[in-house]
């Protein structure tokens, strides 16, 4: 009897730990698991493994670029889940010689202290890029359910807002640098290693922090950023900001979605969608923000055209939009709907108001 209680024991363990999949069977890093309450078991590691579901039967696993789905942990086969591409794309952009490159993206930013949803907030957001000046230009922000205990509103907003505002900085930063060799990747120690089928592996001398994923004209960057800054800290001296980030326990990762031109090569308008999680000490307990962010359209524009536009999408989206409205919006633009236990979770924020 011991002995079957120790075997069931053993496999009931083992049952805990999810691996996350695509098509190809690689794993998928920084996705989601959520219980049936929308409490946020955890994230996958870089090889697309969460190794702890903490005894809940059925899960909802969401990712930026995903079909979300729902899952009973017992019908898991080696616990492996495997996840299909949204069925998303973007129309291509006709280039005329105009001084703005417009880009409109649809985000949602999501709060939690100790796993427990605090915060989320939902909108569009218009943007657009003054090639000559090489500056952003923003509209006004139309956001739903901005629902949050008031204590931990502020860095949500803040990093919602930032990634809103920024849509498709992070490639020109870091990938394209990486396989240039250029300063980002001399900066942070990092190096790529190709592992066939569009997959680079990206390391420094303390193992694997991320991947690039290169297929059907896209690109996907996925970085522990938080643990390249740190060794970057460490190998440059950065004696200070490594203790702060330490102390914090700090953590930052991201996956960032990019089109490809005919050479190869992507900027501030074929930014697709990204997603980037931090995650912290913050006092009181373990605070996590994940912002997600999708382009929902582009193009090229003159002055007139931007002001004419600013205006447009205010009539259409300047009063508040109900949650309703706001996950048909997203529907009507192929992007992933909110996973039931999240949505719950985000309707019961909005009875503690």
């Amino acid at each position: 009897m011991i002995f079957a209680v120790a075997i069931l024991t053993a496999i009931s363990a083992q049952a805990q730990k999810i691996q996350v999949v695509n098509s190809n069977g690689q794993g998928i890093p920084l996705v989601s698991v959520l219980d049936e309450e929308g409490h946020l078991i955890g994230t996958t590691d870089m090889d697309g493994v969460l190794a702890n579901v903490k005894g809940a039967q059925k899960v909802s696993v969401t990712h930026v670029a995903y079909q979300p789905q729902v899952v009973s942990i017992a019908s898991l086969k080696d616990g492996r889940v495997v996840m299909e591409d949204l069925d998303y794309s973007l129309s291509e952009v006709v280039v005329k010689p105009k001084p703005y490159i417009y880009v409109q993206t649809y985000y949602r930013a999501y709060g939690f202290i100790n796993d427990t949803l605090r915060y989320y907030v939902a909108g569009l957001m218009p943007n657009a890029y003054d090639i000559k000046k090489k500056k952003i230009e923003t509209g006004s922000k139309y956001n739903s359910c901005g629902e949050f205990y008031p204590s931990f509103g502020v860095s949500i907003t803040w990093g919602a807002r930032v990634l809103a505002l920024n849509p498709g900085k992070v490639y020109p930063a870091v990938a394209k640098s990486l396989q240039s060799g250029g300063k980002a990747s001399e900066k942070y120690y990092l190096t790529l290693t190709d592992e066939g089928n569009g997959r680079q592996r990206i390391s420094n001398a303390e193992g694997t922090v991320g991947y690039l994923d290169t297929q059907n004209g896209q690109v996907r960057t996925t970085l522990d950023a938080g643990k390249a800054q740190m060794y970057a800290n460490k190998m440059n001296g950065e004696e200070k900001m490594l203790k702060r980030r330490e102390k914090k326990q700090y953590a930052y990762q991201y996956t960032d979605i990019h089109n490809l031109d005919e050479d190869g090569n992507a900027d501030y308008t074929d930014m697709v969608m990204n997603t980037h999680q931090w995650e912290w000490d913050g006092g009181k307990g373990r605070d996590k923000l994940i912002i997600e962010a999708y382009t929902v359209d582009r193009g090229y524009m003159d002055k007139e055209e931007w002001k004419a536009k600013k205006k447009e999408l205010k009539k259409a989206y300047g009063s508040e939009m109900t949650l309703d409205e706001l996950e048909s919006y997203a529907a009507s633009h192929h992007l992933p709907a909110l996973a039931p236990s999240m949505r719950a979770a985000i309707e019961g924020l909005k009875k503690k108001k």
